[in-house]
C-alpha cells in the first residue's frame, strides 16, 4: 500500500486529470487487503471473550486516522506551495506505518 500510495502525487504534478484518476483508482486496490488483514490480526491476536472491544478499538482507531489524515491532507493542499502536497500525507503516513511496522517485527525478532 504504500508503494502503491506515491502514485497520486505523482499523478497530480503531471496536472492531467485522467492519470491522476488513474493513479487514485490504482492506489484504492490496497484499501480492501490491507483491511482484511488488519481486522484479520485483531480478532487472532484478541482473546475471543474481548472481541468486540478489539475490533471496536481498531475501527475507532481507522476513523481517527482518515479524520486526521483528511485535516492534515486538506491543510496540506491549500497552504503548501503545490497542490499535489495534500495527496503526498497518505503516502507519508503509509511510509511511517511501514517503518514502524518494520521496527516492530525487528525487536520482537530480536526478543526470541
Amino acid at each position: 500500500m504504500a508503494a502503491l500510495l506515491t502514485l497520486p502525487p505523482a499523478a497530480a504534478a503531471t496536472g492531467a486529470p485522467v492519470l491522476l484518476a488513474a493513479a487514485l483508482l490504482t492506489a484504492g486496490t490496497a484499501t480492501a487487503p490491507v483491511m482484511v488483514t488488519g481486522m484479520g490480526l485483531v480478532q487472532s491476536r484478541t482473546p475471543a471473550g474481548r472481541l468486540n472491544e478489539g475490533m471496536t478499538l481498531a475501527v475507532t482507531a481507522l476513523l481517527t486516522g482518515i479524520a486526521a489524515g483528511s485535516a492534515t491532507g486538506g491543510w496540506a493542499a491549500e497552504h503548501l506551495p503545490s497542490s499535489a502536497a495534500g495527496y503526498a500525507v497518505p503516502a507519508a503516513a503509509a511510509a511511517l506505518a511501514l517503518a514502524i511496522t518494520a521496527a516492530a517485527a525487528a525487536a520482537a525478532a530480536r526478543r526470541s
